[in-house]
C-alpha cells in the first residue's frame, strides 16, 4: 500500500463527521511518517506498507495515527480541523488523547480502548500503554500536566494522576493508581497502597 492510500483513507473517514473539512495532504503524510517512527521504535522490521494496512484495518496503529494527525494540526494552528479528528478517535477507537500533550517518538498503544491522556502532558520516547489507562490531572481544567520519562510502560487500567514526574524506564503495573513522583528504573504495582519495588 502506498502513501496515497492513507490520504484516501483520511478522506473516507471524514465522511463520518458532520460538516467535514479537508486536511492538507502534507499534514496527513507528516502524521504517517511519525507513526512509522513510533511503530519502528518497538518493531523495527515493520514496513510502512504494513503499518498503513494496520491503520486502515483499525488495529493498534489507527489511534496512533489519529493522535499524530491531530497533533500536526495543533502545531500548524489548524484548530478548526482538530474537532473532527477528536471525534473520529473517540468514535472509532474509544480513546481520548489531547493534541496539546507532547509525546515523543515510540508512542504505542496495545488494545487502546478506554485510553485517556489529558492535556499539557510531556512524555518521552518509547511510551507504551495498554487498555483503559489514564494520564491526567487531579483537578479538571487546571494545573500543569505530568512529565513522563523515556521507555515508560503502563499496563491495563493503570493511572497517573496529578502534576507528577515519572522517571525513565518505569513500569506501572495493571490496576495501579500513581499519585506520587516515581524515580527512574522503578516498578510500581497495586496493593492496598502504592508499593515501590
Amino acid at each position: 500500500m502506498g502513501r496515497y492510500s492513507i490520504i484516501d483513507f483520511v478522506n473516507f473517514l471524514l465522511q463520518r463527521v458532520y460538516n467535514p473539512k479537508p486536511i492538507a495532504d502534507a499534514i496527513i503524510i507528516s502524521a504517517l511518517t511519525k507513526v512509522v517512527k513510533d511503530v519502528n521504535y518497538h518493531f523495527p522490521d515493520t514496513s510502512e506498507a504494513i503499518i498503513i494496512e494496520r491503520i486502515i484495518a483499525n488495529q493498534n496503529e489507527l489511534v496512533l495515527f489519529l493522535f499524530r494527525l491531530g497533533s500536526e494540526l495543533h502545531k500548524e494552528n489548524q484548530d478548526h480541523l482538530k474537532p473532527q479528528i477528536h471525534f473520529l478517535m473517540k468514535d472509532l477507537c474509544c480513546c481520548e488523547i489531547y493534541f496539546n500533550s507532547t509525546i515523543d517518538e515510540g508512542f504505542y498503544i496495545i488494545h487502546g480502548e478506554g485510553t485517556v491522556i489529558g492535556s499539557r502532558n510531556t512524555i518521552g520516547k518509547g511510551f507504551m500503554i495498554h487498555q483503559n489507562c489514564t494520564v491526567g490531572h487531579k483537578v479538571n481544567g487546571s494545573g500543569n500536566g505530568n512529565t513522563i520519562g523515556n521507555n515508560v510502560k503502563m499496563y491495563c487500567n493503570a493511572s497517573v494522576l496529578g502534576s507528577l514526574t515519572i522517571g525513565n524506564n518505569v513500569t506501572i503495573g495493571a490496576h495501579t493508581m500513581v499519585n506520587k513522583n516515581i524515580k527512574a528504573n522503578t516498578t510500581v504495582v497495586s496493593s492496598s497502597r502504592l508499593d515501590y519495588l
